[in-house]
């Protein structure tokens, strides 16, 4: 009997070992992380496994598209390149070349006015998001107000761009965070110290993991929303004066990136003024393989009236 006892425990060893190897996080995440969110884990890369940007692709390092008509034709809005230290795939250096960017700077700022609507640039799915907004935030001893900082993550849905990630800040607020703004647990800090609230795949600039934190439900994110190209994802927001929306891509690629400490190794950022080209979104645009729709409404193309509003939310899922 004892030595049945023992079989059986060492059959049910090797079994749960099996099953961590095949994926740890949702067997044991719920168990050992505290952060750890079942119904979050939206992750198409965390098996860090390579996706080979297709050859048909626009970009700077394949070719460019077959004619330059309506291309990278709003260039007055790009500003603040990325940090080229952390650039490991295509050009390091963006089309600005007085931009100073802070170390770890992951991508450009599109100068737009407060309360812009933001679109999305491809097709597209909500990972994670933080609510970073606070009234202010203290910089060498100066009171910056307000501090609008809503992050949000998306990975790729486009054929184009297997596996990219897709990650906006200083975001005014989003229609896909219900409770932005409806909630009081999801509005702003006093002064800004941490996130709010987080939750799903979160990307920095040497990490990605997936955590939850604060009272991110009362949030109400609509994590594993799909936005076609040209919509509403959120609104640009304000940092003093300084009113913009910042947009960094990590792009997948079958050579390791040497940066990152924990994550898909497989991610590269890129620098988003001079990888990409871009074209103004129409639902009638044609688009070649590759290229993006500048993430504004422009050349006469109008979201419709009631997505105008910073208040907007969408009112189901998909």
């Amino acid at each position: 009997m004892k030595r049945k006892f023992i079989v059986l425990i060492l059959i049910f060893i090797f079994v749960i070992g099996i099953l961590y190897t095949v994926n740890p996080s949702k067997i044991f995440g719920k168990i050992f992380n505290k952060n750890f969110d079942a119904d979050s884990f939206i992750s198409i890369n965390y098996s860090s496994k390579p996706v080979p940007v297709p050859n048909t692709s626009a970009s700077a390092i394949t070719s460019p598209p077959p004619s330059m008509e309506g291309i990278n034709t709003h260039t007055e809005v790009y500003n603040g390149d990325a940090d080229p230290n952390i650039i490991t795939l295509g050009p390091k250096l963006g089309i600005n070349p007085y931009s100073k960017p802070y170390a770890t700077k992951c991508g450009m700022e599109f100068e737009l006015a407060y309360g812009t609507p933001l679109l999305a640039p491809i097709d597209m799915v909500l990972v994670g998001f933080q609510n970073n907004n606070a009234e202010y935030k203290i910089v060498d001893g100066q009171k910056i107000t307000p501090f609008n900082d809503v992050v949000l993550d998306f990975e790729s849905a486009s054929p184009d761009w297997p596996g990219m990630l897709i990650k906006t800040y200083h975001l005014y607020s989003s229609p896909l965070l219900l409770g932005h703004y409806q909630n009081p647990d999801c509005s702003e800090s006093e002064e800004l110290y941490d996130s709010n609230q987080a939750q799903g795949h979160l990307y920095f600039a040497f990490d990605d993991y997936i955590t939850k934190q604060g009272k991110a439900s009362a949030c109400k994110a609509l994590i594993g929303f799909t936005v076609k190209r040209g919509e509403l994802i959120g609104y640009a927001g304000s940092v003093g004066t300084h009113t913009f929306a910042s947009f960094c891509f990590k792009v997948s690629n079958t050579s390791k990136n040497p940066t990152v400490k924990k994550g898909n190794s497989y991610l590269h950022w890129v620098q988003p003024s001079s990888f990409f080209y871009w074209k103004c979104y129409s639902p009638n645009a044609s688009f070649p393989s590759g290229v993006l729709a500048y993430p504004f409404e422009c050349d006469g193309y109008q979201l419709p009236a009631e997505q105008r509003d910073v208040n907007f939310k969408y009112t189901s899922t998909k």
